[in-house]
């Protein structure tokens, strides 16, 4: 655990909101928040998507200019012109949307705008790869450092950013959702570095979804809900159902809850499947109706890859049926006509419509139905869309609104409810909450639970073991490329999971995943 020194505890905090408010176009986002954070304290900021946590942050980082209150560096009021004002008090923000130049090398994203010169003048390019290469050995970021950003993992492209915000002499390092795209393992060496850094009198502001990992790290926890505050706690003091109830306004119940479902006949059976590229080894898996079968791993163990081989989105060998009838697994399109539907990770760059409607992101999946001769029959749509929003508890004023103005967890429930009114066989879902608050979790547990009741097939790839143990029937754990270890029942556990995810296990069970 990390906290702040007791001999600064007369000094000034290190920052300081007073009563900060902020508004959009008719949205208040923030009213009358203040919070405090001192030198090396850990600060939990927490609260449901569009509670108000990002507009703080980035009124903090210089983003956004607060329309009433202040805020107070080292108790000396200040009015950051921008995040680069913020940079030169201190404040160093990584937001869950990437902010890298992806045509540019590692080293170069690390130090942008304040490479090392030469005496010259000109930049020293040997110098700065060689303290970009000590940034990543230190944080053991496997990567070079000449390597084109553009190329690299969602993951990869995370921790860049991360490197990118330590080696910039940080006071106060704000988290928003920084661990959102990272495995158990690179969100483990992220919380390292949290309280390395907090060790050395950096303060750290925390948003993240995951519980765990805020009662890993935080000495306190502030809640916000519908842009105001509601509470400053201590941590782990707080049991987490008071917190979760502090951040929702409502008692969960059971968070992942619970389906008794009798397990029907085999409806997905993939053989030696494998994609060209060698990411995905020869692996065979069956799943039954009404199953909940996870995947486990590290980024980069192949079960990412197996998501878009069985959705027919990267070129693959092998075989795979559903219903007994083989799936072609040339295109997305023809795996969506065998039964076989895929929501992938990252919605906002492969899922979403981010400049549409909610209604026209509802309907993109559905035209086929809706339309007539070539012409969208507007009404159906209309009332398709209006049942839709209801019955997958998406939360918005109008179908009309952008859906980029919803939260995540609101365009996720989109995503997946106009993927799961298709009536698929089998859905592949891989990381179907990722960036998601607890309440919304909650609600996407239950829509899973009643696809599954209505007899579909569940695929569950997740970097979250807490989500995978609390959800599936059984549990297949890639390792380089393959299937290393399957575990069911009482077999379960998470370091079991883990040992296999990390090091390919102690041994491995015979014909993983043809049960």
């Amino acid at each position: 655990m990390v906290g702040t020194d007791p001999d600064n505890e007369s000094a000034p905090p290190l920052l300081s909101v007073r009563g900060v408010s902020k508004s959009f176009p008719g949205v208040r986002a923030l009213h009358d928040v203040t919070l405090t954070v001192r030198a090396g304290e850990v600060h939990a900021l927490t609260g449901e998507n569009g509670s108000g946590k990002s507009t703080l942050s980035k009124v903090i980082g210089g983003v956004h200019k607060p329309d009433a209150g202040h805020l107070e560096i080292d108790g000396v009021r200040r009015s950051l012109t921008g995040p680069a004002d913020a940079l030169r008090h201190g404040i160093v923000m990584i937001s869950q949307e990437l902010t890298l130049a992806p045509t540019l090398s590692v080293a170069e994203n690390i130090y942008l705008g304040r490479a090392p010169r030469t005496r010259w003048g000109a930049v020293d390019w040997a110098a700065m790869r060689r303290a970009a290469r000590t940034v990543l050995d230190d944080l053991s970021v496997h990567v070079d450092e000449t390597d084109r950003v553009g190329d690299l993992s969602v993951e990869l492209q995370q921790e860049i950013e991360i490197a990118r915000a330590v080696s910039s002499d940080a006071r106060l390092l704000i988290l928003d959702e920084a661990t959102s795209s990272l495995s158990e393992a690179a969100a483990a060496r992220l919380l390292e570095l949290i309280a390395e850094q907090s060790a050395r009198g950096i303060a750290v502001l925390m948003i993240s979804h995951r519980m765990p990992e805020l009662y890993a790290c935080a000495t306190t926890a502030t809640v916000l809900r519908d842009g105001s505050l509601v509470a400053t706690v201590p941590l782990p003091e707080t049991p987490e159902p008071e917190l979760v109830r502090l951040m929702v306004g409502r008692e969960l119940g059971d968070y992942y809850g619970e389906r008794e479902v009798e397990l029907g006949e085999v409806v997905l059976e993939a053989r030696e499947l494998a994609t060209d590229d060698g990411a995905l080894r020869p692996t065979s898996l069956t799943v039954r109706r009404g199953e909940i079968v996870g995947v486990a791993g590290l980024v980069g163990s192949g079960k990412a890859e197996l998501g878009l081989a069985l959705a027919g989105a990267v070129a693959a060998q092998g075989s795979v049926q559903v219903n007994g009838e083989r799936v072609g697994l040339s295109s997305p399109r023809k795996a969506l006509a065998s039964g076989i539907a895929f929501v992938p990770d990252d919605r906002k760059r492969s899922a979403l419509l981010p400049v549409r409607s909610v209604a026209e992101n509802f309907a993109v999946s559905w035209l086929g139905g809706l339309s007539r001769f070539g012409l969208l029959r507007v009404r159906d749509e209309r009332r398709q869309v209006d049942r839709a929003i209801r019955t997958y508890g998406v939360v918005t004023s109008s179908a009309a609104n952008r859906i980029s103005h919803l939260s995540g967890g609101n365009q996720q429930k989109v995503v997946l409810g106009r993927v799961f009114d298709l009536g698929c066989d089998v859905y592949v879902l891989s990381e179907p909450t990722r960036g998601v608050d607890v309440g919304a979790k909650s609600d996407i547990y239950r829509l899973l639970h009643g696809i599954v009741e209505k007899g579909a097939a569940v695929i569950l790839i997740s970097s979250e073991l807490p989500e995978l143990l609390g959800m599936c029937d059984r549990i297949v754990v890639f390792f380089e490329g393959e299937i290393r270890g399957e575990f069911a029942g009482e077999e379960m556990e998470e370091t079991r999971i883990a040992e296999v995810a990390v090091s390919g296990g102690p041994s491995l069970p015979a014909a993983p995943g043809t049960a």
